[in-house]
């Protein structure tokens, strides 16, 4: 159950940018743990998921948010803004919503490992993706895929964008499922 250095350097980025006021409390707020592998991360190492992302996840939405779904989905858009900057925003901007969530399965497998996903349905307006595989049964991990996906969409011009959990793992279900609808 590992996570990409990336994630967690955009979620530190995510606090440092949106939340600078009080950056410096949420950092003394995270565990040892979770304080000694930011204080050392690589991003392109593997690093265990509870301390590097679950756990400051979950202080920044306990700190900033009233609704900790929303934190995670804020801090995962912010992670695709960043994320697809440079050759991969042009990547994004020239490919067409189908052909980006199509490729999913490679790209959130380079974040998140292990994980295991399918495009179960499609249309030219609409997708289903089901994740079979995560690192870990987690809704903060599910908010911030499906922020991620919200705003590369958006990224790519998707006009009218709706992404909506339908599944989870984290609440039982054998699936997490996500259900993304545009115009």
């Amino acid at each position: 159950m590992q996570v990409r250095g990336s994630v967690i350097k955009s979620i530190d980025s995510f606090v440092s940018d949106v939340h600078s006021a009080k950056y410096e409390e949420w950092k003394n707020n995270l565990s040892s743990a979770s304080s000694l592998l930011l204080s050392s991360v690589s991003t392109s190492s593997w690093y265990p998921v509870e301390p590097g992302v679950i756990a400051p996840t979950q202080v920044l939405c306990d700190m900033f948010y009233t609704d900790k779904k929303k934190g995670a989905w804020e801090s995962g858009r912010y992670s695709a803004k960043v994320g697809l900057t440079g050759i991969y925003k042009v990547f994004v901007l020239i490919s067409s919503p189908t052909f980006l969530l199509k490729r999913a399965t490679r790209v959130i497998a380079t974040f998140y490992d292990p994980t295991d996903l399918t495009v179960a349905d499609t249309t030219d307006n609409s997708m289903v993706i089901q994740f079979t595989e995560l690192p870990i049964k987690n809704e903060l991990i599910e908010y911030r895929i499906a922020g991620w996906m919200e705003m590369a969409l958006e990224i790519c011009g998707c006009k009218n964008l709706k992404v909506d959990i339908t599944k989870s793992m984290a609440q039982g279900s054998s699936i997490f499922e996500t259900t993304i609808n545009w115009d």
